[in-house]
């Protein structure tokens, strides 16, 4: 059975599941992240896109290994 949810989603698709939004938002960095209204902009993009996005603009704000954990944590649900 292949996973429901993964890090190559869009950041749109996981917050209109509940129990993926829950996931997302119980998270303590990404959780706040998501209360900034920019991130409004993001909703297209997929957690792996974000991730790239955001090492260059911030590098070590939301690196490959916290991605990597978030996608293993998602594919649980």
């Amino acid at each position: 059975m292949p996973n429901k949810f993964n890090a190559d989603m869009t950041l749109g698709d996981l917050l209109k599941d509940p129990v993926s939004e829950k996931f997302l938002r119980d998270l303590p960095d990404f959780g706040k992240a998501l209360e900034n209204p920019q991130m409004q902009q993001a909703m297209g993009f997929s957690l792996r896109m974000l991730q790239q996005y955001s090492e260059q603009m911030a590098p070590g704000q939301f690196t490959k290994d916290a991605l990597e954990q978030i996608d293993a944590g998602l594919k649980l649900l």
